[in-house]
């Protein structure tokens, strides 16, 4: 073989390991950029898992006092309390008695 050949068919070899070096890296940088983004996606996932099995636990200890309120409503004392109490309601002959500040500024 020629010296001209030779120098071609390394140069040739040359050119095509430096290719596939390139290749390889490019493989290599995508893959790595792929990982993390699932890492990120991942992490993002979990965040939301979380916040939604707080909203969860939240709504379950409200849905626990709205059933207590529920069923205190069959019990003739706690309706009257609540009658007497948030709307001012008396009894059958009881007498209203209202207390009139008299110290206004």
């Amino acid at each position: 073989m020629s010296e001209g050949k030779r120098k071609k068919l390394k140069s040739a070899k040359e050119l095509a390991l430096r290719g596939l070096g390139l290749v390889i890296i490019l493989i290599a940088v995508i893959s790595l950029y792929q990982l993390g983004k699932q890492a990120y996606d991942l992490y993002l996932v979990r965040k939301e898992t979380v916040k939604s099995s707080e909203k969860i636990k939240a709504i379950e200890k409200d849905n626990e006092r709205l059933e207590e309120e529920r069923s205190n409503l069959h019990d003739p004392k706690y309706v009257e309390k609540v009658a007497r109490d948030e709307h001012n309601m008396v009894g059958k002959n009881e007498v209203p008695l209202f207390i009139v500040d008299e110290k206004k500024k």
